[in-house]
């Protein structure tokens, strides 16, 4: 069945422009039929918006369909998530200097922005102009970024067995303790009964010297 270029294109319209659509792979795959037509630059929008590189937009916006003020913030905010993949800790500097942002107010206000429409969980700190990532999410993952999550994962992996062998280890330690523990507390019940016991053999011998 044959797709028509004009449906395809009303829904990436409709894509870029939603405030909760942040994921266009599978939108991407299913409109590369406009490769090589009249629609082709639809279709590199779209791929700019899935890369989520502002910078790839602003050097061919000449040659790219019209997008509005809230599809450029929306663009900036995919790219901040694209560069929290790489470093959870980012600039006010490489930041701007990816998303075309000009001043710490706007960089500010986008950075809200995602947090309200939860595509990012972070702290920004305001002092060091710094923003502190804590997880991301609704992104497209392309391909050289495979390699970045996976180390990430890998480093996760090996944090998580750092964390439980120093848990197993305090563990041992304690269980170690607690047994010293008993051991002490048995030993000290014996002496306070073999004192008591010592006690009591020696009251009748004290008493029957008294009587003499």
């Amino acid at each position: 069945m044959k797709v028509d270029g004009d449906v395809l294109v009303a829904d990436i319209r409709k894509a870029l422009a939603s405030e909760t659509t942040y994921h266009f792979t599978e939108l991407l795959e299913s409109c590369s039929i406009l490769t090589n037509t009249e629609h082709e630059p639809y279709l590199q929008l779209l791929a700019i918006f899935s890369a989520g590189k502002y910078t790839a937009y602003a050097e061919n916006a000449a040659n790219l369909p019209h997008i509005s003020e809230d599809e450029i913030t929306k663009l900036r905010i995919l790219t901040i998530l694209r560069l929290s993949v790489r470093n959870r800790v980012l600039s006010y500097a490489d930041i701007m200097s990816e998303t075309g942002l000009r001043n710490s107010m706007d960089l500010e206000q986008v950075i809200i922005r995602s947090i309200q429409h939860g595509v990012l969980d972070c702290k920004i700190d305001e002092a060091n102009s710094q923003v502190f990532v804590n997880q991301v999410s609704g992104y497209d993952v392309t391909p050289e970024q495979y390699d970045t999550l996976l180390n990430a994962l890998m480093n996760w992996s090996q944090s998580c067995a750092e964390v439980l062998k120093n848990v197993e280890a305090e563990v041992e330690c304690s269980t170690m303790k607690l047994k010293e523990n008993e051991l002490e507390m048995t030993e000290f019940q014996s002496s306070v009964e073999a004192a008591k016991a010592a006690v009591k053999k020696e009251k009748p011998q004290r008493e029957a010297t008294s009587t003499k």
